[in-house]
């Protein structure tokens, strides 16, 4: 139940408990809490911390975990949230996970509760570092870099305003870490190597009503500004307010932070510019896990980043295209999953087209794709070679491409992003050669020809298995990253025969085809076995103990940062030409 603190003496509520229950006594009172969780934020009426709340919600759900939820009404109200700290200690609670209302003034009360016991976990708002410093006390942060979201806004406005204006900054609530980093990171980028100048810069203490008050007066004494930077989105709904009212809507740039939805709608119209999305879901998630993890005696790292993400009026109502190699593959199902949260994020609208490995009619639905006014194009290519026509046009176009999962071989791709996937190969080769203690013979099904995913698979895996001369692939075949392709060649394997120890192949669908094949004919002998994308069905066999190991890709983030990626082309930022994703081997302990 989502709680809200209030004075009201628990004095009846314990007496109750005393005479029903004769065999109460304080330490059972303590044990009853000790494996719960406190969720302690500020404003429960701010969808930021709804957001926080749903995240740590959903967490301690899936993890089975006790959570309860405490707030207060105003972000200001710094005692009443040292009140509830103050209650959670008095009634044994295990852990304490709190977004601060002042970096400070919360600090002593839980430096308290860490005397008493209790795992505290700071989110959001960093505690004062030297306040800490000076008490011998450590408290895990989990939350992002404030300065740096701050600047990120700073940047957009800069290059908003071509480097020259006048801009007011309505700051948080002074003292307190996370606004003064906002404005610090804020007013350091905007006037760095600009004519920029800061006209004005108080404090609206987050909150919406005097954010507009204090705008309305500033207009006043300022009525040629050019922008303002809100440190958060409530004020920033204050703001706009203010200007509508001077009839200035549409003439003065606002930028904010947090990305709450009624923002969200503003940018959608104009009358917003930007804001910065710092994932409180996932601080609210963290922030669980890392008290749940203390709470059982593990270490817990100091500090756990959060990402951030610049949203702009750029971006929404845009449409961006992804043409996709084949859907049936679960892989790339994941992919475009991540393509489409990312696009929800961004505001742009996202239209998948399905090649099902067929190479001409994903060139077809390219250049269909050009003559609906697709601000960007994201390709998985079916195959590297056929594909480059269709970028050629897109180049001649100016519709830029981002190349996602397999590279193309020719026209000009303004980023690619992908697994590294010669690494993937050399750490399944080396897992491998480990399994079999350098002695055995391998099979190796390939993926389909003429993509890089395949091509590098096997290269990384190829080159590091000929560096263990007892170790040989004895025969090598082309499945197509299909399952059933898979299936039938490894029937025809057995049925001819064929020698082998271990069996590789370039993604999870084959190897799956494989073990279904040897559960179906009951094949006896020991076979060491390896895919690659860790899709959840191969993750299970690696439980269970059916398939060996699988190379963890996170195709996932792959489609997500294809998205990002397309939203930063379209507000006119460079790229990096290639962004790879960092791979894990999932193994198995049976083996």
């Amino acid at each position: 139940m989502r709680t809200q603190f209030s004075n009201t003496p628990l004095f009846f509520c314990f007496l109750f408990c005393f005479l029903t229950l004769p065999a109460i006594t304080p330490s059972l009172v303590e044990a009853d809490n000790s494996g719960k969780i406190a969720l302690v934020m500020k404003s429960l009426s701010n969808p930021f911390f709804s957001k926080m709340e749903e995240g740590a919600r959903q967490y301690a759900v899936a993890s089975n975990i006790p959570l309860e939820v405490f707030g207060v009404d105003r972000e200001t109200d710094v005692d009443m949230q040292i009140a509830i700290v103050e209650d959670l200690i008095s009634r044994g609670y295990g852990g304490l996970v709190i977004a601060p209302a002042d970096s400070k003034k919360l600090v002593p009360v839980c430096a308290k509760a860490v005397s008493k016991g209790m795992k505290v976990i700071n989110i959001d708002n960093p505690f004062h570092a030297p306040y800490l410093e000076k008490l011998g006390l450590t408290i895990p942060f989990v939350g992002s870099d404030n300065r740096v979201g701050a600047a990120m806004v700073a940047d957009y406005l800069k290059r908003s305003l071509n480097g020259k204006g006048k801009v007011i900054v309505l700051e948080g609530i002074r003292g307190v870490e996370n606004s003064e980093l906002r404005k610090t990171g804020f007013v350091e980028t905007i006037t760095k190597d600009s004519a920029i100048k800061i006209v004005a810069s108080e404090s609206a203490n987050w909150h919406s009503d005097e954010a507009f008050s204090l705008t309305s007066r500033l207009l006043a004494e300022h009525p040629d500004i050019d922008a303002i930077f809100c440190a958060n989105d409530s004020m920033a709904l204050g703001a706009l307010q203010a200007l509508e009212t001077a009839g200035l809507n549409g003439k003065v740039l606002i930028g904010a932070y947090d990305n709450i939805e009624e923002v969200r709608n503003n940018i959608r119209s104009g009358q917003i510019h930007a804001t910065v999305e710092q994932h409180p879901e996932l601080m609210g998630r963290y922030g669980v896990q890392l008290a749940r993890e203390a709470m059982q005696g593990k270490e817990v790292a100091l500090k756990h980043a959060t990402p951030l993400d610049l949203i702009t009026h750029d971006t929404f109502g845009r449409k961006v295209v992804l043409l996709i190699s084949n859907l049936k593959n679960p892989f790339f199902t994941l992919l475009v999953q991540g393509s489409r949260d990312a696009a929800e994020l961004f505001g742009f609208e996202l239209q998948v087209y399905d090649a099902a490995d067929d190479d001409a009619r994903q060139l077809n639905d390219l250049i269909a794709a050009l003559t609906d006014k697709t601000a960007v194009l994201l390709l998985n290519p079916a195959n590297s070679d056929s594909i480059v026509p269709g970028i050629e046009m897109a180049n001649s176009k100016a519709v830029p491409v981002i190349t996602v999962d397999r590279k193309s071989s020719g026209g000009i791709v303004t980023t690619h992003i992908a697994s590294d996937n010669v690494a993937g190969g050399i750490m399944a080769a080396k897992a491998m050669a480990g399994y079999l203690a350098n002695r055995g013979k391998i099979i190796e099904f390939e993926g389909i020809p003429g993509t890089s995913a395949a091509h590098d698979r096997g290269k990384g895996f190829n080159q590091a298995i000929a560096a263990h001369k007892d170790v040989e692939i004895s025969k090598r075949i082309i499945a197509n990253f299909d399952r059933k392709t898979a299936r039938d060649n490894m029937q025809q394997l057995l049925s001819d025969n064929i020698p082998f120890d271990a069996v590789f192949a370039h993604n999870d669908n084959m190897i799956l085809g494989v073990l279904d094949v040897l559960a179906e004919t009951g094949y006896a002998k020991p076979v060491i076995t390896i895919g690659f994308d860790a899709l959840p069905e191969a993750i299970e066999a690696v439980k269970e103990g059916r398939l060996s190991a699988t190379v963890a890709q996170q195709p996932e983030k792959i489609g997500w940062i294809g998205g990002r990626e397309a939203a930063r082309l379209m507000r006119g930022e460079s790229l990096p030409a290639e962004t790879l994703i960092g791979l894990k081997l999932i193994h198995s302990s049976k083996q």
